[in-house]
């Protein structure tokens, strides 16, 4: 795996949202390798996301997993868009899922920039920064 660092990402911040530790987890190593942003932040579920996202500095990237219990990704987008963020931030939904109706409701989201399947690998961290973020 190629872990040179990205380092045309004009990222401060990165949110990982999922309520797998172990995933957060690897994620954020991943990110962290390949010097993907300046400072990076998890949360294991959306409330504490959308906390995060009031109390400091908001995400420039936010990597968001869809099924989690209590709020799940859709309803977290619905309330990033009642916060007025959707211009601000880029969300990039990391999930393992692959039905094709989440995909299409996940881009009706204007803040949605691409739909990944997990894991997160160097070359989706490139492919997002070179399509998106350059």
């Amino acid at each position: 795996m190629n872990k040179r660092p990205v380092e045309f990402l004009p990222i401060n911040k990165i949110l990982l949202v999922d309520d797998d530790a172990t995933a957060n987890y690897l994620s954020k190593e991943l990110l962290e390798s390949l010097q993907a942003a300046n400072e990076f932040e998890t949360a294991e579920n959306c409330l504490r996301a959308l906390e995060l996202i009031r109390q400091s500095d908001c995400a420039d990237v936010i990597f968001l997993d869809i099924k989690m219990p209590g709020i799940d990704g859709f309803d977290f987008l619905e309330r990033l868009k009642k916060l007025s963020l959707e211009k601000k931030i880029k969300v990039v939904m990391l999930t393992s899922s692959v039905r094709p109706e989440d995909k299409l409701r996940a881009f009706s989201y204007k803040a949605v920039i691409e739909y990944l399947e997990k894991p997160l690998t160097s070359e989706k961290v490139q492919m997002i920064a070179t399509t998106y973020l350059n």
